[in-house]
């Protein structure tokens, strides 16, 4: 996944190892572009971001799902997580409002993120869905995992990307 991250970024990763020395990992990044002006800008944009739906997060890695409740949280969403189909089934059973939109992991263990969202929309016909992993989405709808056109969004993920798509598909038909 640092491989990945690195790579998506145009940068690179330099390893030394030597028997008895240990092993040292340089990764290097391209010089960032832009103005403060411009990061200032993009700010702004971040705050037109809010909503007051309901979201589950479903996501077994505990580090991202925290990051991805505490950012959508922040924005005035009121945020359900699980991190598998057990606890995601429990979650929409015990939750007696609306669930407007799911953002799934594609890649789950035991059954996958596009498996657990179709047996929630047995109970929430009606919830939006925005798929995440750090593959593309070309290397997942390849192997069969996402079809074409499903919202997805790539990790990592600026808070401003996230938001800006949590919106997208929640005001989308």
């Amino acid at each position: 996944m640092v491989y990945g991250i690195i790579k998506q970024s145009h940068g690179h990763i330099q390893v030394l190892s030597e028997p008895g020395m240990g092993t040292s990992f340089h990764i290097y990044f391209p010089h960032a572009e832009g103005s403060l002006t411009s990061i200032k800008i993009q700010k702004e944009s971040v705050l037109k971001q809010e909503g007051d739906e309901t979201i589950l997060v479903l996501e077994d890695d505990d580090h991202v799902r925290q990051f991805v409740c505490r950012a959508l949280k922040r924005f005035g969403y009121d945020v359900l997580e699980a991190s598998d189909y057990d606890s995601a089934m429990i979650v929409c059973k015990d939750h007696s409002g609306v669930i407007h939109m799911v953002l799934s992991d594609v890649i789950m263990p035991k059954m996958n993120g596009p498996e657990i969202v179709q047996n929630i929309k047995k109970s929430h016909s009606d919830i939006k869905v925005l798929f995440m992993s750090g593959y593309n989405d070309n290397i997942i709808s390849h192997h069969g995992v996402l079809e074409e056109g499903i919202n997805f969004i790539q990790k990592p993920f600026s808070l401003n990307d996230l938001t800006q798509k949590v919106r997208e598909v929640l005001e989308s038909e």
